[in-house]
């Protein structure tokens, strides 16, 4: 019965690639570039509150599970959300990040897509997640979070770039833009912590603001970098001015906007996580570079949230009559996380708010969401992101859908890009030439994975 069961749904995987080429998104991140705006009132605290108990953006499946965490969102003109998140992936994919588009509030979405992934054989080959976007100069850059340390610790912050918000992203390579990735931020702390990550951007007129965790023996706190957004290779201009938000109360990281009717900054990051006191915190800032405690949003919020941000537009700023959503993930079933979204308002008062123990959140049922019939395939890849060989050599591939099945690809697949000198390859077959290593590229209906073949001197 299950094989009949993985036969059906591989048919149905090959009839869904009919339609992964229907409907590309258009437009996106298309308000223009935020004017200065003069620094708020330092006597008045921003305040955040969650209009109801909001909706969720994405569920666990039935079977297999899954997470969607650490939401990113641009807003367009059109009131659509480009949202990106880490996701779970397949085999040696342990976190990847997804893309698609919410409208109507969140009620309906795009087809949703893998827009960045590991690079097999680099730096970030463990995973790619805690994405950050913002766009400018015609590219949407995304800011993520890697390692090589598969304790998942010594994290590094990475970057990539694309004009497309579905990918696929070419990394910060050290002097200019590839796929051999290099760290934007380098973490230089124990390294049996969890290291750098979770970034966050705002382009103020020339100067692009980069926020990213640190998190060391004293916990997660949040510093801050500026670079030169006139420069194509801005990381290479990056300056660093440390700590801007001190460690929190288990708290994670902070997604950070500028609020042009406000004039500030505001970063939002959960405390007491997977908790049943877990909120999100409000801080603020006048110049971007040092913070302070303003409020907190835990009513009509779920218990046990974790890993927020908040929405703006391309260039990290949140206009006048935005409308402005807040998202987090939730629940404590570790790896099986429905991400909530709210409509949030926006107001100020004369004092911070900071105590919440008179307020009380919501008990929220984790739903699973029942299997898609017709599978929606959201990446394909080799069955192993590296192969050394001295002989021929069988490669299998693979599509991975939403509901976080796998199903072999037998037809359709093709290869390219690799270096003849060292493979050649004969339909699925990975034949060795002469000592080498080269990248494989991997297409099927659109979707593109790569893997890293190794010849040895000995099968040259």
């Amino acid at each position: 019965m299950e094989l009949l069961y993985q036969i059906v749904r591989t048919v149905l995987v090959y009839l869904s690639a009919l339609s992964l080429g229907l409907a590309p998104i258009t437009g996106g991140g298309d308000f223009a570039p935020s004017a200065p705006a003069a620094p708020g009132d330092e006597n008045t605290y921003l305040q955040i509150a969650a209009n109801d108990e909001g909706l969720d953006t994405f569920r666990p499946g039935a079977v297999h599970g899954g997470y969607h965490y650490g939401p990113s969102m641009i807003l367009n003109k059109d009131g659509s959300i480009d949202l990106w998140s880490a996701a779970n992936g397949p085999g040696d994919m342990v976190d990847l990040v997804t893309y698609s588009r919410l409208y109507n509030g969140g009620q309906t979405r795009s087809r949703e897509t893998v827009a960045l992934k590991p690079t097999p054989g680099s730096q970030d080959q463990r995973w790619t997640c805690d994405p950050g976007v913002v766009k400018f100069g015609g590219y949407y850059y995304i800011g993520y979070t890697s390692t090589m340390d598969e304790r998942g610790t010594d994290n590094n912050v990475y970057v990539g770039r694309s004009k497309d918000p579905a990918g696929p992203y070419e990394k910060w390579s050290g002097d200019g833009w590839g796929f051999s990735p290099v760290p934007l931020v380098e973490y230089t702390g124990n390294p049996d912590c969890f290291g750098a990550g979770e970034p966050s951007f705002v382009l103020m007129g020339d100067t692009l603001y980069v926020y990213y965790s640190w998190c060391d023996e004293r916990g997660a706190s949040t510093w801050v970098a500026t670079a030169d957004a006139t420069d194509e290779n801005w990381p290479a201009t990056l300056q660093f001015h440390g700590e801007c938000i001190p460690p929190k109360n288990g708290g994670d990281s902070a997604d950070v906007k500028y609020l042009d009717e406000y004039g500030r900054f505001v970063a939002v990051f959960t405390e007491k996580r997977f908790s049943d006191e877990s909120y999100v915190a409000v801080w603020e800032s006048f110049d971007g570079l040092t913070f302070r405690p303003s409020g907190f949003v835990k009513a009509n919020t779920a218990k046990k949230l974790h890993n927020c941000g908040i929405s703006g537009r391309a260039d990290g700023h949140i206009g006048a009559g935005d409308p402005v959503y807040l998202s987090y993930a939730y629940g404590s079933d570790w790896g099986n996380w429905p991400t909530r979204l709210h409509q949030v308002t926006l107001s100020l008062s004369d004092a911070a708010r900071l105590d919440d123990t008179a307020v009380e959140n919501v008990e929220m049922p984790v739903l699973r969401r029942p299997v898609r019939a017709v599978p929606e395939v959201i990446t394909i890849k080799a069955e192993k992101h590296r192969y050394e060989i001295t002989k021929s050599q069988q490669v299998w591939t693979m599509a991975f859908d939403s509901d976080s099945f796998v199903f072999p690809l037998l037809t359709g697949v093709t290869f390219d890009g690799y270096d003849p000198s060292v493979i050649r390859m004969v339909g699925s077959v990975i034949v060795p030439v002469g000592e080498g290593t080269t990248r494989v590229w991997l297409h099927w209906h659109g979707l593109s994975g790569d893997f890293v073949v190794t010849v040895p001197p000995q099968a040259a």
